[in-house]
């Protein structure tokens, strides 16, 4: 059959399935979520940010200096820092330090015979760990109260905390994403930006005979300027006597 001379077709065409619309939850749902994976790729890359680095000038190669001298081990590892804030370096230089006592007798660890030197004489104080904490907090109370922040989503990825009616270790951050919770909070309280400055950094007091201490020194920010730095260290007894003095020199890497 035809019509006005043209072949006519009685195809079947089949009627279209039903389109699938998002709801406003759903919708809801999918912003937060990538609200969220923004949030974490920041964060991450944030993490990932790195200032100048120190290079052994006697050991370039050596990731670490370790000098003894009567009794007392010091080691310097300048490039370790790793935690959060990532970004440390530009308020401060972080410096590991390893402390070992092996003589019969004990040893007073002070910030206060920590310091910092760079080629043009100028001169870096060891900050203790709660002043570094507030700076890096932003806040004029004691890191212990720390201030309350609303982020993104269910995936803000700084340590465990509550989730809906939920918690452990099969839920949150710990869980892929088709194990989450679906009764989940838009918003969560972020660890403290305080927490690795304070549990890291080297602790003050007195060193036992025959034990040993590692932590972070905070330097005033010691590598914008120079291009050699010193660190030194000034050992002292329990009279407050001091000993023979470490110290170990750096090239200034940017």
């Amino acid at each position: 059959m035809s019509i006005e001379g043209l072949p006519f077709r009685n195809d079947y065409i089949p009627a279209l399935g039903k389109i699938k619309v998002l709801g406003r939850r759903g919708e809801r749902h999918d912003r937060s979520r990538l609200a969220a994976l923004a949030l974490f790729a920041v964060t991450v890359l944030g993490g990932c940010a790195t200032g100048p680095r120190l290079e052994s000038v006697l050991a370039p190669t050596q990731p670490v200096v370790t000098l003894t001298e009567a009794g007392i081990g010091f080691t310097v590892l300048p490039n370790t820092w790793s935690a959060y804030p990532g970004d440390l370096s530009r308020y401060y230089t972080p410096v590991e330090i390893r402390i070992e006592n092996t003589r019969d007798d004990d040893l007073q660890i002070r910030f206060e015979d920590f310091f910092a030197l760079d080629d043009g004489n100028r001169q870096y104080r060891a900050v203790p760990p709660l002043e570094v904490a507030r700076v890096v907090s932003g806040l004029n109370v004691p890191p212990r109260s720390p201030q309350a922040t609303l982020v993104a989503g269910p995936w803000y990825p700084y340590g465990r905390r509550y989730w809906g009616p939920y918690s452990g270790p099969y839920w949150g951050p710990y869980a892929p994403w088709w194990l989450a919770d679906p009764y989940y909070y838009s918003y969560a309280w972020p660890r403290p930006a305080v927490q690795d400055v304070l549990t890291l950094g080297l602790r003050e007091g007195r060193l036992l005979a025959g034990a040993s201490v590692q932590g972070f020194v905070y330097f005033q920010l010691a590598t914008e300027r120079g291009n050699l730095l010193t660190v030194s260290w000034t050992p002292r007894l329990p009279s407050g006597a001091g000993v023979a003095p470490f110290s170990a020199q750096f090239r200034i890497l940017r």
